[in-house]
């Protein structure tokens, strides 16, 4: 039967060039045909022209046009006319619905040439997709060097069925960045690319298998393979419907991630999904892993009836769990048997049963009041499965500080012993003040001086906007000087009487710097030793103008005194260490002013100063506690807290761990939402017509008659348990299907969603058997199943498409070329990010919140939410971590096809818009990305020719090197930019814009 389907779908991929090996089998090959394609309008319930379809008597005597089939002559056969016209003629069939294929058209022709013969049990076959997959041997083929594993032998016997060849090999720049981005969703550096090419000189295989392993290792493996399984998850941040407020539910999505990267068994991995809350002992991971049925929309509009929003909900899970694990259209039958699957609306509804007894989700929080509506979900608190990145961050910083915080208070000790006996001499040593006389002044801006009796300078002529001055002054023969003295004094030739130059009305002064050198006796200016200062006290400081930053190393900081105008002041300068002085030596004082306004000193004078200054500053209580012999445990206290004052950075130490631990006390462990059974189950009944107000008689839980009955409990984990079992002839096929189609673009069976009579029939039916028995096989491993696929010679063909390849199989069901197909939404992101070398590779967490046009998530009712852009590196998180609002999805991914996740998504569509050009061009993520691309280029091959620039920017964005006349346009166009008198940055972005917008960029070639 199988082998007959091979013969004939060869046959007519080949344009009918073919000889026919065998007869047509009509159970198999012809009836599932009519069913898809002619049932609906000519079958049982409709007999359009009064012709019926479905029974062999009906079928051949025809209808009011007389008979439509005759046997031996296809050419006299109206329905094979009728089938083959072009769409655009009013005659075709079928009117509604997907077209015939070739391959069909060529079976109906071929069942009619011979006879059409049509067994009288042929109505009772099974359709193949229930019937148990069997593993055949692979097919013998001609050219067997150019086999790599069995999947090879059975795609290469579909193309030399056809009278074709296999493409070449990809290059192996190509291949690299199509497994990259096939297994990982990321493209490969320049340098991973030149390590691949090199090996594969040498052995391609092994290159190939070698790079495959690695990859199927990376963690970023279970970021790109869980888009697609959140895809059929309907996972989303936000409830949907009209409120569409957001929901807490990513522990669900990281924990996909884990499972993938770790190759939980599928089989396991299906189980936890469906049913790990009600395993024994079950596991915090097993228990989140549950959200896969709790991502069901929830609606909480004002006036929503709670019970019709659970029973949607139940439908939901129902519907999906069709769709992921067993192709089926489970659906049609709520509300009536299935029109065409062999799935009763009995069998429906005891699946429904099976889903019907967990907490309702949404519930009125008072009885009597319909918009009282509030979401009423199942948190499960995160605690040892998911654990919170703040807290642990929080948890991090401050363990660190605590080590920190020890090692000064070691430090604090011996320091508090110095500064007690530094501090007991000191208010010992009586403070006296030593004027110093002037031996030149100078000032930047030329401004004069006159000096006057008691030693001070006063500064005469225009005010400067900025001025520095130099005091020499002459030294005195001192002991031990400990600081120095400024004294900002007033005049009355001064506006204002000073003590500053500027305005009568503002005499104020700002001292930037206060610097000092000591050097002998006219030495040349240059010369001294530099003076350190510590501390700095002053009689009176403007708020934020502090005398201490006139000697830090900030020359924004200043001493300034506004208010107090017209009045003296003084600063003391307290020296690190004290200096002897003689008299043959000099001081040389620099008084920076830079702030501006002519806010520069009017009369000065300059003292150095002997005796405690160290202790000039304290209180009087603590200096009188410092001159006593001895002090109890109270008072001691006291001095050490008057130490731990002038320890800034410990005082600032115990203030941040404080805050720290207030935070992580505020901390709550983040939750996700999980199933929840109740503790006694509800009663499922059949609706009529699918009406929940309508239930009819009671149904226990079950599974759909055709397929082989459940053994398990009758709950959650026997369904489970059910759809993974070895005797269910659809989830093994359904899933390596889905895997074969992210990796080829299509599937074996191209209707991913449907294996029904509505569906179509498996390109390659041996091989698809033969992948889903290998797959049970081998421990249910997605990851040895991915291998095998990505390591066949037939991935790994060149996807190049010559015309007559596009003649004879456009669609590339044989298998002939490589894959070739444009990048998903997330996937279009995650490399542009990558190329430029933004890509944060952080994982798990909170969602993140990258650029959007303002307002698109305002909305009427439920919580109004302000979208603020994620911080840092954050917005450069791979896109499986974007927000996703059901009622307002990232527009840039919307785009690109991304779906809002509403249901169930199988097979996403994959458009080719101008409003993706637009959004490659002009969204900030991918501006953002271009500058980032410009600057990585310039900045690894700084010093290189334009054109090994280029090259390097052309080989990180599509692995490959340019050819000639790529180089050509790319420096045509950086040099135009140069031209037009465009920085080199300028121009630079316009070749990496340009190299990201390219088609072949956008694609997995």
């Amino acid at each position: 039967m199988r082998i007959q389907l091979f013969i004939f779908s060869a046959l007519s991929l080949s344009g009918g060039l073919l000889p026919a090996l065998g007869a047509v089998d009509f159970a198999a090959e012809v009836l599932p045909v009519l069913r898809r394609a002619c049932f609906e309008c000519h079958g049982a319930e409709v007999q359009k022209a009064g012709l019926r379809l479905d029974m062999r008597e009906e079928a051949f005597r025809g209808g009011d046009h007389g008979p439509v089939v005759v046997a031996g002559q296809p050419a006299a056969s109206e329905l094979l006319r009728r089938v083959s016209l072009p769409a655009t003629d009013k005659l075709a069939m079928p009117r509604r619905g997907a077209r015939l294929t070739p391959q069909e058209i060529a079976l109906l022709r071929g069942w009619i040439a011979e006879g059409a013969v049509w067994p009288e049990d042929a109505s009772t076959a099974t359709h193949w997709a229930y019937l148990k997959p069997v593993k055949s041997e692979a097919p013998v083929v001609k050219q067997a060097d150019w086999l790599r594993n069995p999947i090879d032998q059975f795609v290469l016997a579909r193309i030399e069925q056809a009278g074709l060849r296999p493409a070449p090999a990809a290059a192996p720049a190509i291949l690299a960045r199509r497994l990259y981005l096939s297994l990982i969703g990321l493209p490969p550096t320049v340098e991973q690319v030149a390590e691949f090419e090199k090996a594969a000189q040498t052995d391609a295989v092994t290159a190939t298998e070698k790079l495959v392993d690695e990859l199927l290792e990376s963690p970023e493996f279970g970021v790109r393979w869980a888009r697609p399984w959140l895809d059929l998850a309907r996972y989303a941040d936000s409830h949907g419907f009209q409120r569409d407020d957001l929901r807490q539910i990513w522990g669900f999505r990281d924990w996909v991630v884990d499972a993938l990267n770790e190759d939980m068994p599928f089989d396991r991995f299906t189980v936890e999904q469906v049913a790990g809350d009600l395993l024994p002992n079950a596991t915090s991971r097993q228990i989140i892993a549950t959200g896969f049925h709790r991502c069901t929309p929830t609606n909480v509009e004002a006036g929503t009836e709670p019970e019709e929003s659970r029973i949607h909900q139940v439908l939901d899970r129902v519907n999906t769990t069709g769709a992921v694990w067993l192709a089926a259209t489970l659906e049609c039958a709520q509300c009536h048997d299935h029109k065409y699957d062999p799935f009763s609306q009995e069998d429906y509804y005891r699946l429904v049963a099976y889903f019907n007894n967990t907490v309702q989700e949404a519930d009125r929080t008072s009885a009597n009041v319909p918009g009282s509506i509030a979401f009423n979900g199942t948190p499960f608190e995160m605690t040892d499965a998911a654990p919170d990145l703040q807290r642990r961050q929080l948890e991090e910083k401050k363990a660190a500080l605590t080590q920190q915080m020890s090692t000064l208070q070691d430090q604090r000790e011996a320091a508090f012993e110095g500064w007690l006996k530094a501090m007991r001499h000191a208010v010992k040593q009586p403070i006296r003040e030593h004027p110093l006389t002037m031996v030149e002044f100078t000032a930047d801006s030329g401004a004069s001086h006159r000096e006057l009796a008691d030693g001070s300078v006063l500064v005469t002529g225009p005010a400067a906007d900025k001025d520095t001055y130099q005091l020499v002054l002459k030294a005195l023969p001192l002991k031990q000087v400990t600081g120095l003295k400024l004294e900002a004094l007033t005049h009355e030739e001064l506006p204002g009487q000073g003590p500053g130059r500027g305005s009568a009305e503002r005499p104020n002064f700002v001292l930037n710097g206060f610097e000092a050198r000591l050097r002998p006796a006219n030495a040349n200016d240059a010369a001294g030793q530099p003076l350190v200062f510590t501390a700095a006290t002053a009689d009176f400081a403007q708020a934020r103008f502090d005398p201490a930053g006139a000697i830090d190393s900030d020359p924004a900081t200043a001493w300034a005194i506004n208010p107090q105008f017209g009045k003296p002041h003084w600063a003391l300068f307290e020296l690190d260490q004290a200096v002897d002085l003689a008299e043959r030596q000099e001081l040389v004082i620099a008084l920076v002013q830079t702030y501006g306004g002519a806010r520069t000193l009017g009369r000065v004078r300059i003292s150095a100063v002997t005796g405690g200054l160290a202790a000039a500053s304290l209180p009087e209580s603590v200096v009188s506690l410092l001159k006593r012999p001895q002090v109890n445990r109270k008072q001691m206290a006291q001095l050490r807290a008057q130490f731990d004052q002038a320890q800034p950075g410990l005082t600032a130490l115990k203030s941040q761990m404080a805050r720290l631990d207030k935070q992580i006390a505020e901390l709550k462990a983040p939750v996700t939402e999980v199933m929840k059974e109740l503790s006694k189950p509800r009663m499922t009944a059949i609706f009529e017509r699918g009406e929940y107000t309508s239930p009819t008689r009671p149904v226990a839980p079950g599974t759909p008659a055709i397929l082989p009955a459940a053994a398990g409990p009758p709950n959650r984990v026997g369904l489970a348990r059910w759809l993974v079992s070895p005797d269910n002839p659809l989830t093994a096929r359904v899933t390596v299907n889905r895997w074969w189609a992210e990796l080829f673009g299509q599937g074996l069976v191209t209707t991913s969603e449907d294996f029904g009579i509505k569906g179509a029939p498996p390109s390659h039916p041996e091989l698809l058997d033969w992948l889903a028995v290998t797959f049970m096989e081998q421990g249910w491993s997605m990851k040895q199943m991915l291998r095998l696929m990505a390591t066949s010679a037939t991935f790994g063909q060149d996807a190049a498409l010559p015309p007559s390849l596009l003649a004879q199989d456009p669609a590339n069901q044989l298998l002939a070329r490589g894959p070739r197909l444009r990048l998903d939404a997330e996937a279009i992101r995650d490399n542009a990010l990558a190329i430029s070398g933004l890509l944060s590779r952080a994982k798990g967490g909170a969602p993140i919140y990258p650029p959007q046009p303002p307002g698109l998530w305002k909305k009427v009712g439920g919580q109004q939410y302000d979208y603020t852009v994620s911080e840092g590196e954050k917005k450069y998180r791979r896109g499986l971590y974007v927000v996703l609002k059901r009622g307002s999805p990232n527009p840039s991914l919307v785009n690109f096809d991304a779906s809002a996740r509403f249901a169930c998504v199988v097979q996403r569509s994959r458009s080719n818009t101008p409003l993706q050009a637009l959004t490659l061009l002009n969204d900030p993520v991918y501006v953002e990305a271009a500058a980032a691309f410009a600057s990585r280029v310039q900045r690894e091959k700084a010093k290189a020719p334009l054109a090994e620039q280029i090259t390097h920017a052309f080989r990180l964005a599509l692995a490959r090197s340019p050819s000639a006349a790529e180089l050509q346009v790319l420096t045509d166009l950086h040099q135009t930019q140069r031209n037009q008198g465009h920085s080199p940055a300028t121009a630079w972005q316009a070749v990496a814009t340009a190299l990201l917008n390219l088609d072949e960029c956008i694609t997995r070639n």
